[in-house]
């Protein structure tokens, strides 16, 4: 009886992960009795060209077991807002199929796909023995929570300012719906919807649609995307078209801020084709681009009560006009490798960060086809490099572009951009990292300025800041402690940090100055619902120092996933950009 019981028992342990992760040591241990599988009968086996035989799917709600009494009700409201991911549709993003030879390097690509969604928290993909001389894959998956509901409420009238309701895995198919409404006070209503789907026309394609009224302007447009997801694939492609209007603010210091309007069309269609091996290959393609940009050249200040005319220094700047088409060449390498990491930049959920080298280019000509006027010339790239473990990691991004006016002779929006950061996770619990930020433009002809007020880019207390420049630099340290509790309602944390910058004015940046040191220290509370998710919450209590006139205290709330990149580049670059090279050909994930 003592030993049916002890044997009842170890084929339950052995359902569990721990075992599995043991299942993987290759060294002998004599004493060490042979894992079972889920069936509790066979060993575990690797993946090494057996028959698959069969594909279960475990797809499991942001809350799988039972939580405390005092918060179990969560688990019951999660479970009735929510929709659990269709089977079907963690299906798709897998690369082994029923039949085919089980594939390690498949395997292991198709684990990390399905972790760099953004609808699911982690993915584990296990291989068991069949008995028949195949394998078995039992796919893990566990949803993020996908309603989302975000509100503006003031204290005077009207007492809710904006609105936003979110759903980012409607019913359980891998699309994203979000509608957002924001009162407009002195100009009109903002209402706007973006629509994702993340697997149109059952593929692993993304269809993205955004149509946005705001209060002085609007916005349309539509991609259509089969990204790179793996160097397994041979061909991405990428089509869009897009329509803005809308002010460009100019920061003047001792004036109230005057701005002007853009108008900005434009479409993009290229794709790319694999050249080599897997972990060692490049990408080439061909894209074509057409873009008209027009400027408003009367300055007008936006205030709490209206448009105004502008009464302060006369915009000393002529903006270019633009109508091009252009034919791109694309070039890329990529020699990548993916290191699952825990606690990076998640809490303490697991993400797949690049170790190795990574670049891409783009090299366009105008075109003198319908209304074309430009002649000019187009070079834009970027570069990456990681190396490190799951311990220790460093990596590097940097980014240029710039156009070349063959009637001047002479290179104009030069946009420039990187960043460098380390991290340390001495402990399981404990992160430190270091990184430096930095952003340029120069030889400007459309509306361009760097500030620390923006929000990715810019330092916390700052966001009245009214200096602008045409270089910003920006160094941020953080430490940070994850939280042991016994509750498995969420993961939470506290961290410590501090960020210093400093502005350097360009002469083709309008207002542009050379500015002090200027930064903020703080605290901030970190959280991640449910536990292990990638998407972090913080609240940021930021103390600012420097001589900035308009610094001040500020608490600043933020939720957002940033394991899917290295590094988004701060708005006020990205807004700056051209459209020349479609990034999710080359930067996904």
């Amino acid at each position: 009886m003592r030993s049916r019981r002890c044997a009842v028992a170890s084929v339950l342990l052995c359902a569990t992960p721990v075992c599995w992760l043991r299942a993987q040591d290759t060294r002998t241990d004599a004493s060490r009795q042979p894992p079972t599988s889920a069936k509790g009968q066979l060993p575990i086996t690797g993946c090494s060209g057996q028959p698959i035989s069969e594909i279960v799917v475990l797809a499991n709600a942001p809350y799988t077991d039972r939580l405390p009494r005092a918060f179990d009700f969560l688990r019951g409201a999660a479970r009735s807002l929510h929709t659990t991911t269709r089977q079907n549709v963690i299906r798709n993003y897998l690369l082994l199929h029923v039949g085919e030879p089980c594939n390690q390097i498949r395997r292991a690509e198709s684990e990390r796909i399905l972790r760099a969604q953004s609808f699911l928290v982690d993915a584990r993909i296990r291989v068991y023995d069949d008995e028949r001389g195949g394998v078995r894959l039992e796919v893990e998956t566990r949803d993020e929570f996908s309603a989302s509901v975000a509100t503006a409420i003031t204290g005077r009238s009207p007492f809710v300012r904006a609105m936003k309701i979110g759903e980012s895995n409607l019913f359980g198919t891998a699309r994203q719906l979000v509608l957002q409404w924001r009162d407009g006070l002195a100009y009109r209503d903002g209402w706007g919807a973006q629509y994702t789907d993340y697997q149109f026309l059952g593929g692993r394609n993304e269809l993205r649609l955004l149509g946005v009224q705001r209060e002085r302007g609007e916005e349309l447009r539509m991609d259509l995307v089969h990204p790179f997801y793996t160097d397994l694939q041979r061909y991405a492609l990428n089509g869009s078209v897009g329509n803005l209007h809308e002010y460009f603010e100019f920061r003047r210091p001792g004036f109230d801020r005057n701005a002007v309007q853009i108008s900005r069309q434009g479409a993009v269609v290229g794709g790319l084709a694999r050249i080599g091996s897997t972990g060692r290959l490049k990408l080439v393609g061909f894209s074509f681009t057409q873009a008209h940009e027009n400027y408003d050249a009367t300055p007008v200040r936006i205030t709490k009560s209206g448009f105004q005319t502008d009464s302060g220094p006369p915009l000393d700047a002529h903006f270019y006009q633009r109508r091009s088409v252009r034919a791109n060449a694309l070039f890329g390498m990529r020699m990548l490798q993916f290191v699952p990491v825990q606690g990076f930049d998640a809490l303490s959920g697991t993400q797949d960060v690049r170790v190795g080298f990574q670049m891409s280019s783009a090299f366009g000509h105008s075109l003198l086809i319908g209304d074309s006027r430009d002649h000019d010339r187009f070079m834009g790239g970027s570069a990456y490099g990681g190396v490190g473990n799951a311990k220790l990691f460093v990596g590097a991004q940097l980014s240029g572009e710039g156009r070349n006016d063959r009637g001047a002779k002479a290179w104009e929006n030069q946009i420039y951009a990187g960043r460098i950061a380390a991290y340390f996770r001495p402990a399981v619990r404990q992160l430190s990292t270091l990184s430096l930020e930095w952003s340029a433009g120069r030889n400007m002809h459309s509306p361009f300025q760097l500030s620390f007020a923006d929000r990715d880019g810019g330092l916390r207390g700052h966001v009245l800041s009214t200096t602008p420049g045409g270089t910003r630099a920006i160094v941020r340290a953080e430490q940070r402690l994850v939280i042991p509790s016994r509750f498995d309602v969420a993961d939470i944390g506290v961290a410590l940090f501090a960020e210093a910058g400093r502005l350097w004015s360009e002469p083709t940046v309008l207002y542009s100055q050379n500015s002090p040191t200027s930064g903020a220290v703080g605290i901030s509370l970190l959280a991640a619902v449910p536990p292990k998710s990638r998407r972090m919450w913080r609240v940021d209590f930021a103390m600012p120092v420097g001589t900035d006139p308009n610094k001040h205290f500020e608490i600043r709330l933020s939720n957002a996933d940033r394991t899917r990149t290295f590094w988004r580049e701060p708005n006020d670059v990205i807004f700056a950009r051209e459209r020349t090279t479609p990034p999710s050909l080359f930067n996904w994930p």
